[in-house]
């Protein structure tokens, strides 16, 4: 099998709303506390029920006409005819045309995982093969996905955050093993060790010992970048520098504002300057207001089985982790100069042992649950420099994925086999990225491309579940204080102020400059479920300190830590 010889496929979807079926959900970048809450389901997902999905057939056949025969003729003709009639997606292409057998693919899991819309894009031997959108941008609107819909990259934004630092590095004017205070002096971290040795390639490699998928809010809190970065001294790191990799996207914020001052520029305008210019990815930002065009696509999340439209994820402070946004058409670029080894055209945008060195495996981690077929226990999974990496049917994967309220996205690359693939989705927490990814790399390696399908789709099913609430207790306890003991203002020293008021009969939250809101409802005894907006966001337990006047002195928050009770001066 390959990919040689075949043209480009351009978008021909139409608008259209997705059946109704069981839905199913999955968070690539899933907070941390979700695994210790849900150890026992993450234990389980590996032997969980089985989805088919569903082929197409295709039968040929030769037939022998005798003309005085018209009737036999008539008869054997419709019956070739209606064998060759699908049973339920498009009709199927010959088994040697790998680009319309993926195209086929995608439209019928974009289905099976109810999908609003996406967007793909696949390079092979230094040309697209296959650019196409599927489904609709919105599904309360007309007008269909295409080739050049703008998508929010999530966190294939750090595969550009490190590209952009590569550049720089090109210039000798960064270094990956040069610790970052040579150019950022203002950091200083948790402890004198950090503050002293951490590099570059700590960063983007995700060897920081910051604690997993935790400490993301600050931006959401409203604190700009120089308070951002001077509040990660309170950041307590989960594990020794190198020790064990943790996936931290205030690692990557930081990896943003080092290159940014090496070059003397901000993070958008290096990205935009060396990236995106000289690849003339001209459909490509930085931020949050690139959305506001008219072939973008909206996010969207299943609610009660319905594919419904939410808030995007707007994350512009600290966007070298995930505010990147693009289209299939403009990722097709990247990924050409990747495997053209820096070069797009006559630009050479990195040096080829630059390009060697991203890929290089820096970190070694474990499998995760968010981790699906083909990655497994066998295939292993590295950190590279904004990209991660494993080991598959003796080829070595490159890939990124990235996950935000309403959009799922991947990056793929099989340098040895000078081919790629992006996958951009408008479906929250879905699984439908890798199931694509897995059928075009069994495809491109000469494998059953149907491999790992069912596991995904069960995987995709069960992971839904992590983000409902705790069970709530067969017999709750009551709280004992009053709502009123609780209202006051708290105290952290990495996340800062929040304050609890009075909201009615209920309780409200409102965190840092931005007053950034959430809910605070009852759950058990003295425990409180806390819940900021966003389709990703899980409720995060909250126990409160009752002092000897009956009034809260703190609380400890599962997701946040301890906040302390700000003493009014008298």
């Amino acid at each position: 099998m390959g990919y040689s010889g075949i043209e480009t496929i351009k978008s021909d979807a139409k608008p259209h709303r997705t059946p109704k079926a069981p839905w199913s959900e999955k968070y690539a970048n899933a907070v941390f506390v979700l695994r210790k809450r849900r150890k026992g389901l993450l234990s389980a997902q590996k032997n969980g029920g089985l989805c088919t999905l569903r082929r197409y057939v295709c039968v040929s056949a030769t037939t022998k006409i005798n003309i005085t025969l018209m009737r036999s003729f008539v008869f054997t003709s419709l019956l070739i005819l209606a064998l060759l009639v699908p049973q339920q997606y498009a009709p199927a292409a010959p088994a040697n045309d790998t680009v319309a057998n993926l195209d086929a693919f995608i439209t019928r899991a974009l289905k099976d995982y109810q999908v609003p819309g996406a967007a793909v894009a696949v390079v092979r031997d230094g040309k697209p093969v296959l650019l196409k959108g599927y489904g609709v941008r919105d599904v309360t609107k007309s007008g269909a996905v295409d080739e050049n819909t703008i998508f929010q990259l999530a966190s294939v934004t750090k595969t550009l955050t490190a590209v952009a630092a590569a550049t720089i590095v090109d210039e000798g004017k960064l270094d990956w093993d040069t610790p970052i205070f040579n150019y950022l002096p203002e950091f200083v971290g948790y402890d004198p060790y950090m503050t002293r040795y951490l590099t570059e390639r700590d960063l983007l490699a995700q060897r920081t010992g910051w604690p997993a998928y935790t400490g993301d809010q600050l931006d959401s809190f409203g604190y700009d970048r120089a308070e951002i970065l001077r509040r990660l001294r309170f950041f307590k790191p989960r594990y020794s520098l190198r020790e064990v990799a943790q996936y931290s996207n205030p690692g990557f914020f930081v990896a943003g504002e080092v290159a940014a001052a090496a070059s003397q520029q901000s993070w958008n305008d290096l990205v935009e300057n060396r990236l995106f210019k000289p690849l003339e990815m001209s459909r490509s930002g930085t931020q949050t207001k690139d959305l506001q065009n008219a072939n973008t696509t909206a996010a969207h999340a299943l609610v009660d089985g319905k594919e419904v439209v939410v808030e995007p994820t707007k994350l512009d402070t600290t966007g070298a982790a995930s505010s990147a946004t693009s289209t299939a058409a403009d990722m097709s670029k990247l990924m050409l100069m990747f495997l053209n080894k820096g070069a797009q055209n006559s630009n050479q945008i990195l040096k080829p042992e630059t390009v060697e060195e991203i890929f290089k495996r820096s970190m070694v981690s474990k499998i995760d649950f968010s981790d699906l077929p083909p990655i497994s226990d066998k295939t292993g999974f590295y950190y590279g420099l904004g990209v991660g990496s494993y080991d598959y049917a003796g080829h070595q994967i490159i890939e990124k994925g990235g996950a935000l309220a309403g959009v799922r996205t991947i990056l793929v690359l099989v340098p040895d086999k000078n081919a790629g693939i992006v996958v951009l989705a408008n479906l929250n927490l879905t699984a439908f990225p890798e199931a694509v990814r897995a059928y075009f790399l069994n495809q491109l390696l000469d494998l059953n491309p149907e491999t790992g399908q069912k596991e995904i789709f069960a995987d995709n099913e069960k992971l839904k579940k992590l983000l409902a609430p705790p069970p709530p207790p067969k017999n709750p306890g009551k709280f004992n204080g009053t709502l009123q003991s609780l209202v006051g203002i708290y105290e952290n020293d990495y996340y800062g102020r929040c304050a609890i008021l009075q909201d009615g009969d209920a309780l409200k939250v409102e965190c840092g400059p931005a007053k950034y809101p959430a809910t605070l409802k009852h759950w058990n005894n003295g425990a409180f479920l806390m819940q900021f907006p966003g389709a990703t966001q899980v409720p995060s337990i909250t126990t409160f300190m009752i002092g000897e006047d009956g009034s809260a002195e703190g609380f400890a928050n599962e997701a946040f830590g301890i906040f302390t009770r700000v003493q009014e001066k008298k």
